[in-house]
């Protein structure tokens, strides 16, 4: 799915939100999507980064277990 930014003017929103809804189109809530990134963001722990031989092994054992 693409995901797309269109900044519309206040007096035609909802015009263009019932026209997009028509269509098919999700309409995320902007505040929403930030608050999303910003939970994301504080769940990343800092520290070492692992290197690619370290990732590729944790995949392959993640997928070993299946």
């Amino acid at each position: 799915m693409e995901t797309l930014v269109i900044n519309v003017p206040d007096e035609k929103s909802a015009v263009v939100k019932l026209l997009l809804k028509e269509l098919g189109v999700t309409i995320q809530n902007k505040v929403r999507a930030t608050q999303l990134a910003r939970e994301i963001n504080a769940a990343i722990k800092p520290g070492p980064k692992p290197d690619m031989d370290e990732i590729v092994a944790e995949v392959k054992k993640v997928r070993a277990g299946r």
